[in-house]
């Protein structure tokens, strides 16, 4: 290549450099240097379990889709509380930067990301749940800011299809870890059991045609907290529904509202009493609305599985409502039976007086 073709190849190359950094200043003029990147996934686990992992910068290792890739990590501060930080250090694209817990709300986790290798940026990323008794939905919000003249390559890129990969391939990770903690569920809920004492109550009980029993409970709750304000009647716990009955033939359920009561507490009139034997209970719990019906169905696929026959009265909570909470996603409602295991058959007993006779 003689002297001649040389410089006119090196004309063209700046010609072709300085064009592009001119088209790139000249896009960077009108193109938008702000970017709003979101992801979402639905997770079979409550809002509690699925926020904690979110919240606690130790759980990243098991979720983050980033976390691999981390040479060296260092957590700096309380774990889990507003201006604790997580800093991390690796080769080429992992670079070194930070991320530091700005803001925690009742349903909501704020970030705030620092780069300052492979190049310097600051970028906030938040975190929104929302759930009801059996899942929980996260949504992973990616704010990224690319300043002029660089906004103007970046129309030449999917932003969204890059960034959004990692935050898929994140969340999908938080769903796997979060559901495998989770334990078996029946319908949908966790069944819990515990050893209960013998509970006395006192309440209002009486047959109640199945389209009244929400007229009736709010009427005698309304009764046992005037008696209760009135300090005739000191509560052991949260009111409570019983169901000795639920019949779809006659359209009828015996029921009582009540409150659990010391042994010895005074029968005022119109007042009831009634006691539960102690034994061994089950239990579902549902936030927000009461679904009676998917509580018994859960109840009933644990107790048949086990070999258990549930003892009435199907027993109902009301641990967080109205009017100490509003906000109808947050009531919540304990349901459950006590249990044993079914008698004999008649010839199985016969069997054994005859034993006895002999």
């Amino acid at each position: 290549m003689n002297k001649d073709t040389l410089v006119r190849a090196l004309r063209l190359l700046l010609y072709v450099v300085l064009t592009a950094g001119a088209l790139t200043a000249l896009f960077g003029l009108f193109a938008r240097k702000d970017y709003f990147i979101e992801r979402q996934t639905t997770i079979a686990a409550p809002i509690t379990l699925v926020y904690d992992q979110v919240r606690y910068f130790r759980n990243f290792r098991v979720w983050s889709p980033w976390a691999g890739m981390d040479a060296a990590i260092r957590i700096e501060g309380p774990d889990g509380t507003p201006g604790a930080i997580y800093y991390w250090m690796g080769e080429g694209e992992v670079g070194v930067g930070q991320m530091k817990l700005k803001a925690l709300g009742p349903r909501r986790i704020d970030f705030e990301v620092t780069i300052d290798k492979p190049y310097e940026a600051i970028s906030p990323t938040w975190f929104t749940f929302e759930a009801d008794s059996l899942q929980t939905t996260v949504r992973w919000v990616y704010h990224m800011h690319i300043g002029y003249p660089w906004n103007g390559l970046a129309m030449f890129t999917d932003v969204d299809a890059g960034v959004g990969k990692d935050l898929s391939r994140g969340l999908e990770n938080l769903k796997r870890h979060c559901e495998a903690m989770m334990p078996r569920t029946y319908n949908g809920y966790v069944v819990r059991e515990e050893e209960r004492s013998e509970q006395p109550y006192l309440g209002f009980r009486q047959r109640v045609p199945l389209a009244e029993v929400e007229a009736f409970l709010r009427e005698h709750f309304e009764r046992l907290d005037l008696l209760v304000r009135k300090r005739s009647l000191i509560p052991t716990g949260p009111k409570v529904a019983l169901f000795w009955t639920i019949d779809s033939l006659t359209q009828e359920a015996d029921i009582a509202a009540a409150v659990p009561t010391l042994a010895g507490q005074k029968v005022l009139g119109g007042l009831q009493p009634f006691t539960l034997e102690a034994g061994q209970t089950y239990w579902v719990e549902q936030m927000g609305m009461l679904d009676l019906g998917a509580a018994q169905k859960a109840l009933a696929l644990y107790l048949d599985e086990a070999g258990l026959v549930p003892l009435p009265p199907l027993q109902v909570e009301y641990l967080r409502r109205p009017p100490e909470v509003r906000d109808t996603a947050q009531w919540t409602t304990r349901i459950g039976y006590r249990a044993a295991a079914p008698p004999p058959p008649p010839d199985t007993l016969e069997t054994e007086e005859n034993r006895e006779q002999q």
